[in-house]
């Protein structure tokens, strides 16, 4: 999973690299063309976002995965044919349409292997394919980019993609569609991989659409607060990390040197995921406190970088990499998310609003980094700022409404829940015994 996740983190951002090795001046790309570059991904992500959700409820959850890594990883190939601003347009599109079953379908599988109290570690260990990417991708950007048979921005597609295709033909193989399938597992070990997460609620899968938990994801206040910390931690993900290239180059730094200093930046992303995932699951009942803290880490670093004289590049290296923080939260939401939804239909519609939020957020966030700001982009850090320090109200909200729950739950105890129950696909709802993990 981790894997699977790097080559989508590393796939998305090529663009990023492509940007300081000519690709902009090769496809006569202005300002507001990249921004949409960067935007229309996000675009496509939306469209197929809900339909890929019905898919895995349909079909194989491990098949899914493994076909739509092996047809973004195509798409990005054919990246490289692009020659002009229309055509750049379209196969971003398309790579936003085939990458959006990646992370819901990840957080299915979670839900459906590990136990509540298990679940953020996961998490993190797939998302950490993300800041692993971060790493491995400025170093391998940096070597192509002493390429001269073909443009080095041609070249960073054709890698990274045909990798990406490479790794899909195994993953067919590798990743199991449920736990009852598992290669990798004898058939005592699979009955005991389905008992293990009985406590959980949650169930495993279901083959049928159930409108009404449909329903009732749409009108939970749960849902409503997921899909608002979303919009907090994506508007300023989509303008820092589609400009980081750009961002970083403009505090005083060269084109190459900035593509490794993009991969340190990634290490903080690292230490931050490990300590808010590590921490909530060692410190129960903590993960929405983690949420605030990186929320508040995040407003500091991009009020540095806003604030500080160009003088003070490192200084403001420095608050950029802090203000990256908000990223450790990723993993958080998706597994407040698989802890706290209970009934695979309603789990897998929360998950796919949860990454309407998501693509909405990076839709929104190029657009507040203005091409006359270029490379301060004040308005974009005060955008940021203000998001930042809207997603750390709306953590400590969140806590407050699960605790409240919980208190209520706890006040009308109807006995414990019986094993069929536990399994049955219902709802967080409709199962009086269940609590809610903040």
């Amino acid at each position: 999973m981790a894997v699977s996740y790097m080559f989508q983190f590393l796939d998305k951002a090529a663009l990023g690299y492509a940007a300081i090795m000519g690709l902009r001046s090769d496809l006569h790309l202005d300002g507001q063309a990249f921004s949409w570059a960067n935007g229309i991904y996000y675009i496509g992500y939306l469209v197929a976002s809900y339909p890929a959700a019905l898919l895995m409820i349909r079909w194989r959850v491990g098949k899914t995965i493994a076909t739509a890594v092996m047809l973004w990883g195509s798409v990005l190939m054919f990246t490289a044919l692009a020659s002009n601003a229309s055509s750049l347009l379209a196969v971003r599109f398309l790579l936003g349409v085939t990458e959006s079953p990646i992370a819901p379908g990840l957080t299915v599988v979670i839900a459906m292997w590990y136990k509540r109290e298990e679940q953020s570690l996961r998490h993190a260990a797939w998302f950490l394919g993300n800041t692993t990417a971060g790493i491995l991708g400025g170093l391998v950007a940096y070597g192509i980019g002493h390429v001269e048979t073909i443009s080095a921005w041609k070249a960073v597609f054709l890698i990274f993609g045909g990798a990406t295709v490479a790794w899909s033909a195994g993953l067919f193989f590798l990743l199991p569609d449920v736990p009852m399938s598992a290669w990798f597992l004898d058939k005592a070990d699979r009955t005991r991989a389905v008992a293990r997460v009985r406590g959980n609620m949650t169930g495993i899968k279901n083959d049928k659409v159930k409108w009404q938990q449909c329903r009732e994801a749409f009108l939970d206040a749960k849902t409503g607060f997921i899909i608002l910390i979303q919009l907090c931690v994506n508007i300023p993900n989509g303008g820092s990390q589609s400009f980081a290239s750009i961002v970083v180059e403009g505090l005083g730094f060269k084109p190459l040197p900035t593509m490794l200093l993009l991969s340190a930046s990634c290490l903080v992303q690292l230490v931050l995921v490990l300590v808010g995932t590590s921490g909530s699951t060692w410190l129960r009942n903590t993960r929405t406190l983690f949420l605030a803290l990186n929320f508040a880490l995040g407003l500091v670093g991009a009020a540095t970088v806003r604030q500080l004289p160009a003088k003070h590049k490192w200084a403001r290296y420095a608050g950029y990499c802090l203000s990256l923080s908000y990223t450790a939260n990723f993993p958080l939401v998706m597994s407040l998310v698989s802890a706290n939804i209970g009934g695979f239909t309603k789990k897998t519609t929360v998950n796919a609003l949860s990454f309407i939020a998501y693509c909405t957020g990076n839709i929104i966030g190029p657009q507040l980094f203005f091409a006359r700001e270029a490379p301060s982009y004040t308005s974009g850090f005060l955008a940021m700022m203000i998001c930042l320090g809207s997603g750390l109200t709306l953590s400590l909200g969140f806590r407050l409404h699960l605790v409240r729950e919980n208190r209520k739950r706890d006040e009308g105890e109807q006995g414990a829940v019986s094993k069929v129950d536990s399994m049955t696909d219902l709802t967080d709802k409709e199962i009086a015994q269940f609590r809610y993990v903040y």
